[in-house]
């Protein structure tokens, strides 16, 4: 029963966080809101505190932590201080885009990782093991990739205008793949991990992701829900390949190839 509901109380403090505070849609009066992102902040700073003081709560405390981060880093990205200006090609000012969200919120979740006396490995940002990672991530980031060509390939000029656009695609994919390995996976799974298990967090994470995504602003065929299904099945396959393989590279890699299917058909329509 305790794991039971150690997984609902996470859960429902993961959709707090990426589902009602979700900065790229407007779904629901608490997004890209900044009250409710320092409400959520000062919400999770309480509980780190108490977690802190309160010896039966303690097993929480890394958990607490965890969502602080993730809030925090809503708080900074919200106040847009690190954006870059925006102008030019439409791929070109999609990756400025990308990348001012990876400057406002991956320094957050590094510094505040080593503000709490943690090594970086613990968020998975090592090694780990590279050489079984990488051939995860190159495999599956050049399968991703050959299945945007052929999609991209039935265009003549829209392959002539994404191999002009390559660099910004990789900029925009490789910044999106790693910010959201970092806040929505890596900061939590070794932390849940006492509370639910290794699996527990993997479905946690994953579900989490999954929903989040269900209001994307883009189209996908199905509808929202379905691309909720598929977002939670990737999120589960980037979860489980980062505890295997102890870092970041294979899932970023493989995110970042997901993350091809999605930009390519965007810049096909414009």
């Amino acid at each position: 029963m305790k794991s039971i509901f150690n997984f609902v109380l996470l859960l429902t403090a993961g959709l707090a966080v990426f589902v009602l505070g979700n900065p790229y849609y407007r779904v629901f009066p608490t997004n890209w809101n900044q009250s409710f992102y320092i409400g959520l902040f000062a919400f999770f700073l309480g509980a780190v505190v108490v977690c802190r003081f309160v010896p039966a709560l303690s097993g929480y405390q890394a958990a607490a932590y965890a969502f602080l981060i993730a809030s925090l880093a809503l708080v900074v990205l919200k106040t847009g201080i690190f954006n870059l200006p925006e102008s030019g090609s439409v791929s070109r000012r999609i990756a400025l885009d990308k990348l001012s969200q990876f400057l406002h919120i991956v320094p957050v979740i590094v510094v505040m990782t080593l503000l709490s006396r943690k090594k970086l490995g613990e968020i998975f940002i090592q090694k780990g093991k590279l050489r079984q990672g990488l051939i995860f991530g190159l495999v599956s980031f050049i399968f991703f990739a050959m299945i945007s060509f052929f999609i991209a390939a039935s265009t003549s000029d829209l392959v002539k205008s994404l191999i002009v656009a390559a660099p910004w695609l990789l900029i925009f994919v490789f910044a999106n793949a790693t910010m959201e390995e970092l806040w929505f996976r890596s900061i939590f799974l070794n932390n849940f991990y006492p509370l639910v298990g290794r699996w527990g967090a993997i479905l946690i994470t994953s579900l989490v992701f999954g929903i989040s995504h269900i209001n994307a602003t883009y189209e996908f065929p199905g509808g929202g829900f379905v691309f909720g299904l598929v977002v939670f099945s990737l999120g589960v396959a980037g979860a489980y390949t980062m505890q295997k393989y102890d870092s970041l590279i294979g899932p970023v890699l493989f995110h970042a190839g997901y993350d091809l299917l999605i930009i390519v058909p965007i810049i096909n329509s414009v």
